[in-house]
């Protein structure tokens, strides 16, 4: 699974036109504005991940690729790869290993997670109920059993961060952000080669 947003210019004969005399350095003043414009895509799918989700910006930025743009391929990428994301590493309350007392009680008796900030807590159910524990090898997470047999047990996931990048509250500022620092770095670029 991935979330792609792609930078390219649209509006290639307007830049040449307002760089007069200057518009053979065109393709490496878009080139210029494009990489900065996927750079600041990057920075947003951290920022705006992490602002709806329980995720940090960091691991949601530790997915993303850049492919760049050079003056002969005015196109550059931001791409998100991942597998999806352990549950225990959204909000997961009690984060402390499941404990079993005499007579079968188990403390808590039911876990709660939460993905989304504006979703709040949700209550693990099922039968045999998910559990948290962690292994010798220091990985912690949320499992849940598959019968009433001690194994085997599964891990719990939450969305994969492109799902979460491709969300319909996210994905738009992030567009919104890159077009912006596009136009903004290509008024830059511009001004500055016109004025040496």
């Amino acid at each position: 699974m991935s979330s792609i947003i792609e930078v390219k210019i649209l509006n290639q004969k307007e830049i040449e036109k307002r760089l007069g005399n200057m518009k053979s350095k065109a393709p490496v003043v878009m080139a210029r504005a494009i990489n900065r414009a996927v750079t600041a895509a990057k920075t947003a799918m951290g920022k705006e991940a992490s602002s709806k989700y329980y995720v940090t910006s960091g691991a949601v930025k530790s997915t993303v690729t850049l492919t760049r743009a050079n003056a002969g391929n005015l196109r550059g990428v931001a791409t998100s790869r991942d597998a999806r994301v352990p549950l225990y590493k959204f909000k997961v309350s009690p984060k402390t290993p499941v404990k079993v007392s005499g007579r079968n009680r188990r403390s808590p008796s039911v876990y709660k997670a939460a993905v989304k900030k504006a979703g709040g807590y949700k209550p693990l159910d099922g039968n045999p109920k998910p559990f948290v524990t962690g292994f010798g090898s220091g990985h912690t997470g949320v499992f849940e059993r598959k019968s009433s047999a001690r194994l085997p047990i599964s891990e719990l996931y939450g969305p994969a961060v492109p799902q979460m990048l491709k969300s319909e509250d996210v994905f738009p500022e992030i567009e919104k952000r890159a077009n912006e620092v596009l136009k903004n770095r290509l008024d830059h670029e511009i001004s500055r080669l016109l004025a040496q």
